[in-house]
């Protein structure tokens, strides 16, 4: 009892000194309005314990130090040791690594070519949207197996509109609108077109609210062989087309002079054949 009295009268002569140190220029009141809301939101967000600490330090006082010459415990404290066997096993252990890639950055495959064969662009008035399915669909095609690029930030599209408030008299009462669009490019380079009709089709299934999507796609095909066009002859139809045209066409077609002139450039065209 005499040991919690004693301990009781020094804590007293301790904190005698609170009208000295209110003077302090370390303790600080809120002096604006706006001051006075920031200290309001911190001590709101911080833990009792640490509003407690930081309420004793601007009283100039280190209740850490205190507690540490006291053997006091101080909040945060009791948790037991784990046993070295449980730590080594937690250590051990590792998030899969497909929840490791969603804090990371979307891998990307490199293009071999780079002939494009998809342009998808994104549009929206909500940036956090916009981003965030940019972000699933650049990681869509890296598991696709296609090689993406972007997503490249567009020009934003700005509409401005000017509304009378009322009619008659108030017309002069007008009110502004304005309504920004912001776009990302997603180019798919070096991809079959039936892998990237899939990546479409698995992003149009699960599209995000309040992003639009709009797609060129290209598609290429191989070049066959060239084919020399049908042989002219005499007789031209002339069933679609001016009488008196088609009739001065047969006319050029049949003289002489055409005819060796035309036989002539076909012996040139034609391949010579060895021995």
């Amino acid at each position: 009892m005499e040991a919690a009295v004693d301990e009781a009268v020094s804590q007293i002569k301790e904190f005698s000194r609170f009208e000295e140190l209110k003077a302090d220029p370390r303790f600080k009141e809120p002096k604006t309005e706006k001051e006075m809301r920031r200290k309001w939101k911190e001590l709101q967000s911080a833990p009792d314990h640490t509003n407690v600490l930081e309420m004793w330090k601007e009283a100039g006082v280190e209740p850490i130090e205190l507690a540490k010459k006291r053997g006091l415990k101080l909040p945060g404290d009791e948790r037991p040791p784990l046993d070295p066997e449980v730590a080594k096993q937690l250590s051990a252990l590792r998030e899969p690594r497909n929840v490791q890639a969603i804090h990371l950055n979307p891998l990307r495959r490199s293009a071999e070519h780079g002939v494009p064969v998809c342009d998808l662009q994104l549009r929206t008035y909500s940036i956090r949207n916009l981003e965030f399915f940019a972000d699933f669909a650049m990681r869509a095609a890296y598991y696709l197996g296609l090689p993406a690029k972007g997503p490249i930030p567009l020009p934003r599209i700005t509409e401005r509109w000017t509304v009378p408030r009322a009619n008659f008299v108030f017309k002069k009462s007008q009110e502004n609108f304005e309504r920004i669009t912001m776009r990302r490019l997603i180019q798919i380079q070096d991809g079959h077109p039936e892998v990237v009709q899939a990546w479409l089709a698995f992003l149009a299934k699960h599209q995000y609210y309040g992003v639009g999507m709009k797609a060129n796609v290209f598609q290429f095909e191989a070049l066959g062989e060239q084919h020399e066009g049908p042989e002219i002859v005499g007789k031209v139809d002339t069933s679609k087309q001016d009488p008196k045209m088609m009739k001065k066409v047969e006319e050029l077609l049949n003289q002489d002079q055409f005819k060796k002139a035309f036989a002539q450039a076909r012996a040139e065209k034609a391949p010579e054949v060895s021995a």
